[in-house]
């Protein structure tokens, strides 16, 4: 891979990062509030809003612009830092869903009424885009673990297949670099 598309990966993945912290920042504010006013409705500053709103769209575009355009770089091999990186795609899974979590749970009653307010559904969509976001930006994490995790090149240094000396099937032989197939039973 070129360095033009590693360097636009990369502050593509910066921008996504820069904004997932954002919204677990307020996350962490939002969690603190909710729990130390558990069963009231609390109001969210128009501010904090847009700028959970605007974080969460602009991880988005990221997101989904690294998707299409541009593929995880290869060459580089850090196993403890893909570890590292599968860890954090989880922890930010948890965190974001504790909050659904928390939100959905305080707000179940009201969702089971027929008399639905227009500010609950919003606010359960918007909690529904935000988490979303921290799902796309987690996923991107474990696909970057994923690539630093691998091997060089998987199945290069197997032996080739000895060529077939007839119609007989017969079991394939093993080596020692070869590692054994689970076959069902």
């Amino acid at each position: 891979m070129t360095q033009r598309p590693v360097l636009a990966y990369t502050l593509l993945l910066l921008v996504q990062t820069a904004c997932a912290l954002v919204i677990l920042f307020y996350i962490h504010a939002i969690f603190r509030i909710l729990v130390e006013h558990i069963g009231e409705q609390q109001p969210l500053p128009t501010g904090i809003l847009i700028q959970v709103v605007a974080v969460t769209f602009l991880g988005q575009i990221c997101y989904w612009t690294r998707l299409y355009r541009l593929p995880v770089p290869e060459g580089f091999r850090n196993l403890p830092l893909g570890h590292f990186l599968a860890f954090a795609a989880r922890l930010g899974a948890i965190v974001g869903g504790a909050l659904a979590s928390l939100y959905f749970l305080r707000h179940l009653p009201e969702l089971t009424k027929l008399g639905y307010s227009f500010g609950l559904f919003w606010r359960s969509g918007l909690l529904l885009a935000i988490v979303f976001a921290l799902y796309c930006y987690t996923l991107e994490l474990e696909r970057l673990a994923a690539a630093w995790q691998a091997d060089p090149e998987e199945g290069a240094d197997l032996p080739a297949a000895p060529p077939s000396s007839g119609t007989q099937t017969r079991e394939p032989e093993l080596h020692p670099a070869q590692p054994l197939t689970h076959r069902p039973h």
